[in-house]
């Protein structure tokens, strides 16, 4: 569902690059010469990130002295748009864009790969890849203003919180296990969770639950009791309460406006 390979060397337009998955991600770390798509040429420039369409070949001309070609999934991409519900995420990968990034920005995302490519090698669950990529995504267009301003070791707990989240929302509640989860107390990871998502860990295990909530009840077809014992509701009412509490209208009320 994710493929991520270093790249570098001489490439000439004649050769396109094969991607396994349809979305299609080229960083130049160091380059030059050009992106060839049938929409016209792109520059190679150090620091330029590129998001490619699905349609259309992919070649190069020129040389890559350091970068990387990433392609994904598109049940992967879905993630990201399920957390970024602004236009311009869904047109991110609609036509050909690009991003240059200024150094500091650029020691980040370089970091963020190599770390990506690891957890890749080891094999990591795919909810835990989907929240890495979803936040290299949101970085990498600018699209999460509030990264850019977090440290590398924020932004790999920031990961690290996603990824237990995403995990265990469904069964644990307990800001105690998170807290045990990410090495820290209670306390100092409501602190975090505030300082770098401007939320307390409270009202994002909710806001995670009524997504998967607000899915289930559109795109499956379980009824409202089995929806609440899959989020792990004890009974039906807590959930009802629960839902109108965040959307402000009953579970029906939802249902039929959907």
């Amino acid at each position: 569902m994710i493929q991520l390979e270093p790249i570098k060397g001489f490439f000439r337009r004649e050769r396109a690059l094969q991607a396994i998955y349809p979305m299609r991600m080229l960083i130049i770390r160091e380059g030059k010469g050009f992106l060839c798509m049938n929409s016209g040429d792109y520059a190679l420039l150090n620091g330029r990130i590129f998001f490619i369409p699905e349609e259309g070949l992919v070649r190069l001309d020129g040389e890559i002295t350091s970068g990387f070609w990433l392609s994904f999934s598109s049940l992967l991409y879905a993630e990201f748009l399920l957390q970024h519900l602004d236009p311009q995420a869904k047109n991110l990968f609609l036509n050909l864009s690009f991003r240059d990034l200024d150094p500091q920005k650029s020691i980040k995302t370089y970091s963020l790969l190599d770390q990506l490519k690891k957890e890749i090698d080891h094999k990591r669950d795919m909810s835990f890849l989907a929240q890495y990529l979803s936040l290299f995504l949101g970085f990498t267009a600018g699209l999460d203003g509030y990264l850019a301003a977090l440290t590398l070791d924020d932004l790999q707990q920031v990961l690290r919180f996603r990824a237990i989240l995403e995990q265990f929302y469904k069964q644990e509640r307990s800001i105690q296990f998170y807290a045990e989860g990410m090495g820290m107390s209670p306390g100092k990871l409501n602190k975090f969770l505030d300082r770098v998502l401007g939320k307390s860990f409270t009202v994002l295990i909710k806001d995670r639950i009524m997504r998967e909530a607000e899915e289930l009840l559109l795109h499956s077809d379980y009824t409202i009791d089995e929806i609440a014992k899959l989020l792990g509701f004890e009974q039906t009412t807590n959930f009802s309460t629960s839902f109108k509490r965040h959307k402000g209208v009953s579970v029906l009320q939802f249902s039929r406006l959907s």
